[in-house]
């Protein structure tokens, strides 16, 4: 699972697509994955010909319920299910490259994303049977109601202890920036996932990075992003250009965990990490 070179959410949280396209279609037609640079569809797959080259859609709800060891849909994934143990595999994967002998005169960093990449959004997603709603998904960001993806807190922690800096990068809105380090860490609201506090950087940056409105946009991303729409950062733009800001300040980014493509293409890491996700993509 790990990935050596790929390409999460961008504002509010993410744009949703059709399960039914994106893993039927991907499974049964065997189209690939393409990040279109003009207008269209952001997934690129072959047209099917017929209905029966077409999962049903409620077919593949419940695969990925079985995936998640959540047969009944109650919102809890299973601590033995497949998605664990591919989740744990990958933190651990990580954990074993860290632990490898750092030479460098930059201070060694990791970043990971947030949703499914360090707290899982499953219990929001059969909540909202897999429609993203930004009024119901923030009253879970506000309430601190993520746990943990598996492996990922023991990983983080061990990063910690070895030296390295921790950096956390959302494309939760800057509003929600409180209650996600509260989610991430501990203040005893709703969840308290366990994962080492976020590291301040040398300009007073406190290691964990929301999107800003646009307006508020800092200079790199200004920079970065002049050529978006309306000079607004795609998701790529905008993780990348986070992660070369973070670099630019000393730090050398040794590992990238992320679960959606768009969180790991685009350089400024020595290598990424891509944690499982079945039930949405964003470009």
């Amino acid at each position: 699972m790990e990935i050596e070179k790929v390409g999460r959410r961008s504002g509010p949280r993410r744009a949703l697509i059709a399960i039914a396209a994106l893993v039927g279609a991907l499974s049964l037609v065997g189209g690939g994955i393409a990040l279109a640079d003009t207008p269209g569809p952001a997934i690129k797959t072959k047209t099917p010909r017929s209905e029966s080259d077409v999962t049903n859609i409620d077919i593949v709800r419940q695969q990925i319920k079985n995936y998640y060891g959540d047969a009944l849909g109650s919102g809890k994934f299973g601590a033995d299910s497949n998605y664990a143990k591919e989740a744990a595999k990958v933190a651990s994967s990580g954990q074993q490259y860290l632990a490898r002998p750092y030479r460098s005169a930059k201070k060694k960093a990791i970043l990971m994303d947030v949703d499914d990449t360090t707290l899982n959004t499953w219990n929001y997603e059969i909540a909202s049977n897999f429609a993203f709603n930004p009024t119901t998904n923030g009253e879970y960001v506000t309430g601190q109601l993520f746990p943990a993806v598996p492996g990922m807190v023991k990983m983080a922690t061990a990063a910690q202890k070895a030296g390295y800096a921790i950096f956390f990068l959302t494309g939760r809105g800057a509003a929600q920036e409180a209650a996600t380090l509260g989610n991430l860490t501990s203040d005893g609201v709703g969840v308290d996932a366990g994962y080492p506090k976020p590291t301040t950087l040398p300009n007073g940056e406190d290691g964990l990075f929301t999107k800003p409105a646009l307006a508020d946009y800092p200079a790199y991303l200004n920079t970065a992003c002049a050529s978006d729409p309306n000079g607004a950062c795609t998701t790529t733009h905008y993780k990348t250009a986070t992660r070369a800001h973070i670099e630019s300040l000393g730090y050398d980014i040794v590992a990238n965990f992320g679960d959606q493509y768009s969180d790991l293409k685009g350089g400024y890491a020595n290598r990424t990490f891509k944690l499982p996700n079945p039930t949405y993509f964003l470009p």
